[in-house]
């Protein structure tokens, strides 16, 4: 209950700071921009129902899997480091709350405010969909939605459990910049380094499958995976297309199936989060 406690303050804090409603606005007008586009696309190759949905899905993943990270890390980058800068940190300490209970309190708080934000953004850009559209599998977009949330608790934990690495919001500030031009950039031209190496050409014939594991594994890659697994869309991962031409040399490696996505994230989400709270409860404030 300790950590619920942390939680609540933490989010009326946010609501104060009006950091709420900001990330609201901003994920409104992003769904709404997603929306207007969909009906573009639905209106081009006149599809409608749950086609005009999964246009709209589509719109929004690549966008969201950019903006969802900066958002949430910048949330959770000062979750710790900053109270310990300022020194709040030890009176919120002085007060029965372990340092666990903190860290996850933190999660939680600052989850709820990357949510709420989501999920009343995205409610904003449903209703923009009807009325663009005119119709809309609303099983599908709550779906797409959720999985949104998910995947924002994500790089809350991961923003969180770097600010419980850190003395300085400086430090963590850098590790969460980091983090983004790792998962964005290095890893695919890591991977793609290392397949000219090994195959001697950047584009062999046949896809070798450890290729397509490496690939599947940051967690913009999983979000889209997750999303392929609850939609039953392909579309929404990069080996699908290299499956459906046979490129894939073995086959779909474990790793790069739709709902092994579900797995990375909770990998991405626990593993940063643990290393953070045990090197937290280990250092001196």
């Amino acid at each position: 209950m300790s950590a619920i406690i942390v939680a609540k303050k933490d989010f009326r804090d946010a609501v104060r700071s009006r950091v709420l409603l900001a990330l609201t606005g901003l994920f409104a007008l992003f769904s709404v921009g997603g929306a207007f586009l969909a009906s573009r696309l639905s209106a081009l190759f006149e599809e409608g129902g749950a086609e005009s949905t999964l246009d709209l899905i589509l719109a929004l993943q690549t966008p969201a899997s950019f903006l969802v990270p900066i958002i949430a890390l910048f949330v959770g980058y000062g979750a710790i480091a900053g109270e310990r800068e300022s020194g709040s940190l030890a009176f919120l300490l002085g007060l029965p709350h372990r340092r666990r209970d903190v860290v996850l309190g933190k999660v939680l708080g600052r989850t709820g405010v990357v949510a709420v934000s989501i999920l009343v953004g995205f409610t904003v850009g449903l209703l923009g969909l009807v009325a663009f559209v005119g119709s809309v599998s609303l099983v599908d977009y709550v779906a797409f939605t959720l999985i949104t949330v998910l995947f924002g608790f994500v790089y809350v934990c991961l923003g969180v459990g770097l600010s419980a690495m850190t003395r300085s919001t400086t430090r963590a500030a850098v590790g969460a910049v980091g983090l983004v031009v790792v998962f964005w950039f290095a890893w695919s031209v890591l991977a793609q380094a290392l397949l000219f190496a090994i195959e001697g050409e950047l584009l062999p014939e046949t896809i070798p499958g450890w290729f397509i594991a490496m690939n599947a594994v940051p967690p913009d890659a999983a979000y889209g995976s997750a999303i392929a697994a609850v939609l039953g869309a392909g579309q929404f991962t990069a080996s699908s297309a290299y499956e459906t031409q046979g490129l894939i040399d073995g086959g779909v490696p474990i790793v790069a199936k739709p709902w092994f996505g579900f797995v990375l994230l909770a990998l991405w989400a626990l593993v940063p989060l643990a290393i953070g709270l045990w090197r937290f409860d280990r250092v001196d404030l």
